[in-house]
């Protein structure tokens, strides 16, 4: 059999492991036919891999079928481990998903609720909620007359 047609017979053969929810037989194979892979495979399989809370696998996933972070899922884990008082996975999915301010300020806030957490709430703060300032002032130039 032709090295195109083995690939290709692979790649659906693991189309129907994704189905059956073979997780990691699928992945395998893929990932060793990456070539002939569609992103809509790609894109299902971390789907999945997030719904099972494979998120480091569904990293590395993407990395490998070249597809997008599936964001909106991260942060809706992000937001549900927050609303369960787990900060530190809340924090996680919301660093993986580059969280907007609002999800970053809401995180602060609970984490100042625990005063054994205040140097974690200045370390989010400075990376997520203070404006950076410029690293050189600005040379000020006379007026002239």
């Amino acid at each position: 059999m032709a090295h195109d047609n083995r690939s290709r017979s692979e790649v659906t053969i693991a189309r129907r492991y994704l189905d059956h929810g073979f997780l990691d037989v699928a992945l395998r194979m893929f990932s060793r036919n990456a070539e002939d892979v569609r992103s809509d495979d790609w894109t299902r399989l971390v789907d999945r891999l997030v719904e099972r809370g494979r998120v480091p696998e569904a990293i590395e996933t993407c990395r490998i079928g070249d597809v997008p972070m599936p964001r909106q899922t991260l942060l809706a884990l992000g937001d549900r481990r927050l609303g369960c008082n787990d900060l530190d996975a809340a924090t996680h999915y919301y660093e993986l998903a580059e969280a907007n301010y609002e999800r970053w300020d809401a995180l602060v806030d609970a984490l100042v609720r625990q005063p054994a957490r205040e140097l974690q709430a200045i370390a989010i703060t400075e990376r997520h909620l203070v404006p950076r300032r410029p690293s050189v002032e600005p040379v000020r130039v006379a007026a002239s007359a």
